[in-house]
């Protein structure tokens, strides 16, 4: 992740899941919005895989295990990929004509945009350096219903969590 400041890290993470871009479909300059999904969509989309799958009666398992996470895959693109003139209508009227009109290139494409998107509206702790996550922790300590209201990393929010329940214990030094 590029070197944030304080203020460039909190308006990050104060976007929320209300985060919309526009790109172009891949290989053609058609507009389509991207937005981040909240956890109930990707839940949504995980649900959906499951249900799927169980009603082609195909078992989950290590053979099939690339057609799953090309359906989950799917199933988030279809609910995070809008029309531009209405962010509350999907691409395609149901999910079926969204699979026949995607292909595969297609997918790894906007599936990359996404999570690059994702990543940047709402970081993870992995992505972000010790002193970016101890701002991050400062701001919710000096704001916590502005921060916490916004961010939209599950990993993130637990780790604050656990960090604001039980701090770190700073050990005295060993003489000896």
């Amino acid at each position: 992740m590029p070197e944030t400041t304080n203020t460039n890290l909190l308006a990050v993470i104060k976007k929320g899941t209300d985060n919309n871009k526009l790109i172009k479909w891949p290989g053609t300059d058609t507009p389509v919005i991207l937005k981040i999904l909240s956890e109930q969509e990707r839940l949504d989309a995980s649900l959906a895989t499951e249900r799927l799958f169980k009603s082609e009666k195909v078992e989950a398992n290590l053979m099939t295990a690339d057609q799953y996470e090309s359906e989950k895959t799917i199933q988030m693109l279809y609910r995070a990929l809008r029309c531009p003139d209405n962010l509350d209508t999907p691409l395609c009227p149901n999910i079926s004509q969204f699979r026949k009109a995607l292909s595969r290139e297609d997918m790894k494409m906007l599936i990359t945009e996404y999570l690059g998107y994702e990543s940047l509206c709402s970081p993870s702790p992995e992505n972000l350096s010790s002193e970016d996550f101890d701002r991050l922790l400062q701001d919710l300590k000096k704001n916590a219903t502005a921060t916490t209201t916004n961010i939209t990393s599950l990993c993130t929010a637990r780790k604050l969590l656990l960090i604001l329940a039980a701090p770190p214990q700073v050990l005295p030094p060993v003489n000896g």
